[in-house]
């Protein structure tokens, strides 16, 4: 009776591990499912399925680039700039000042004109753009576009009241 249900039970695993591996094998993955997407995509512009593929990995990585340059990130980064141009030790000492202020409020109290903190900030993004420029990833034009925003960006955070923060 043993050898029967041991039976049963092996075949019953081989049975279950045979068409799971079959079935894996079968499942397109979804690279292969958007393939058919890009080629009749491609072939309606003219160019190779290649080609679009190609097209959109290099849209990706500019998307990327955009995201990365975005005001909260502008925010973190930026602070230890700030504090730098005014004279205070770190980005840690600059948010403690902050809470419940602006950044302009804060130069003006340390009798450090705003334009020069604005104008500090402005400088590292536009070093940081520079870079990606001279690493490839980011064309010339797109890094004009990027720097005219990110210098509004860094106008409003002049201006932006920032919440004080609650210590539990």
């Amino acid at each position: 009776m043993k050898k029967v249900l041991l039976g049963i039970a092996g075949a019953a695993v081989l049975l279950t591990a045979t068409l799971g591996f079959s079935f894996a094998q079968s499942a397109p993955t979804k690279a292969q499912e958007k393939r058919p997407v890009i080629d009749l995509a491609a072939s309606k512009l003219g160019i190779s399925g290649d080609q679009l593929a190609e097209a959109l990995k290099e849209a990706r990585k500019e998307v990327a680039v955009k995201r990365g340059l975005q005001l909260g990130k502008v925010v973190r980064d930026e602070l230890t700039v700030a504090a730098k141009a005014l004279g205070l030790a770190d980005a840690k000492a600059l948010r403690q000042e902050l809470a419940g202020s602006t950044l302009t409020a804060v130069a003006q109290k340390h009798n450090v004109a705003p334009a020069t903190v604005a104008n500090a900030i402005k400088a590292d993004l536009d070093a940081r753009i520079d870079a990606l420029v001279a690493a490839g990833k980011l064309t010339a034009e797109r890094a004009a576009t990027l720097k005219t925003r990110e210098h509004a960006k860094v106008d409003a955070l002049m201006t932006r009241e920032f919440k004080a923060r609650v210590s539990s």
